[in-house]
């Protein structure tokens, strides 16, 4: 009998060994993997619970510069701009970043009315943690704004490339985790060690791993489904827009891996990226062009939807960082310029 339990005992050290190494692996792996990617060993920013929207940066709202206001309530207008990391800016100055930039545009415009920009871009946000952000600021804010603006398609790419659902999200698994871990299963009675499995790094490297090797299908029923989801998504917002007595535009951001343009070489040379330039990540780029593509289809004709795709193929310097989809101070500024057309050309005077 003792030999038994010596045998068990044993057995059981090694899978406790075995669970550990592969949990250290794993975080080893993603760590240097978002430090090629991002620049840094964590994916995302510094987080804070939020009731409405699940999370929001710790920093708070980011400043927008060149904003203008007159005495004249009737010249003012209020913009509110949502989206990912490249709203918000993730590593520009305040004044260059995309809210900042179509301020400057807008009240340089010679328009005649006075443009105030908040940039509430959250790194790491796609359009259905923005839709929950949104409610809370409606909710909130006592100014509600002239103009709603969403800036997206590389994150809702992501994250269902990444967790194979419309409702995936930064932090989804471990969410889900946190809230389902009791009742999942029977090994979910031990609710803390169940909720540690879902939000380990070894559970977020096998999602990684997910979204680089297993090719999403052109006619799977899942992308049809977030095409489908996402939509009624962007039109509940325009409705919510609606009710509120403002406006909604939403801007399909660009993206590296997504153009079909031709660059000159000089500038291609400068945005080389590890993901953008080698044939072993073929899979990826394939995983997020095809949902992002799969929505801007669903959308296309939507009288809220301008599809910026192809933006910025008349660069003449760098308008990417390495990871094809942050944007430099130089293509802040052109994506800028280009919304603030829009901008004025929707709004009434």
């Amino acid at each position: 009998m003792r030999k038994i339990l010596r045998v068990l005992w044993l057995a059981i050290k090694g899978i406790v060994v075995l669970a550990l190494c592969v949990e250290v692996l794993s975080f080893v792996v993603i760590s240097i993997g978002n430090f090629v990617l991002y620049g840094e060993i964590r994916e995302g920013g510094r987080a804070v619970y939020d009731g409405y929207a699940v999370f929001l940066q710790s920093e708070g709202i980011r400043k927008t510069a060149f904003n203008s206001k007159s005495d004249d309530a009737k010249k003012n207008v209020t913009i509110w701009m949502l989206g990912g990391s490249t709203m918000r800016g993730s590593t520009s100055p305040d004044d260059k970043t995309i809210a900042s930039q179509l301020a400057k545009a807008l009240n340089a415009s010679g328009d005649g009315r006075h443009f105030t920009v908040t940039n509430y871009g959250m790194l790491s946000f796609n359009s259905l943690l923005e839709t929950k952000y949104l409610q809370k600021l409606l909710i909130e804010s006592p100014e509600k704004p002239n103009l709603i603006v969403f800036y997206d398609g590389t994150n809702d790419a992501k994250y269902f490339a990444e967790h194979g659902t419309p409702y995936g999200h930064h932090g989804y698994r471990r969410v889900r985790a946190i809230i389902e871990s009791y009742r999942q299963s029977w090994f979910g009675l031990l609710k803390p060690l169940n909720a540690a499995i879902y939000c380990s790094f070894t559970k977020e490297l096998y999602d990684k791993i997910h979204q680089m090797l297993i090719p999403i299908q052109p006619d799977s029923a899942g992308l049809n489904q977030l095409a489908r989801l996402t939509e009624e998504r962007y039109d509940h917002v325009n409705k919510l827009a609606v009710c509120y007595g403002t406006d909604f535009l939403l801007f399909w951001q660009p993206a590296l891996w997504i153009e079909q343009c031709n660059v000159p070489e000089s500038v291609r040379a400068q945005e080389k990226g590890v993901i953008m330039n080698s044939e072993r990540f073929a899979t990826v780029r394939r995983n997020l062009t095809l949902p992002y593509m799969a929505i801007k289809e669903r959308l296309h004709a939507k009288p809220y939807f301008i599809d910026f795709q192809e933006a910025l193929c008349d660069r003449t310097v760098a308008a990417y960082e390495p990871d094809g989809v942050h944007t430099t101070d130089a293509g802040n500024e052109m994506v800028a310029q280009k919304m603030a057309k829009a901008v004025l050309e929707r709004l009434p005077k």
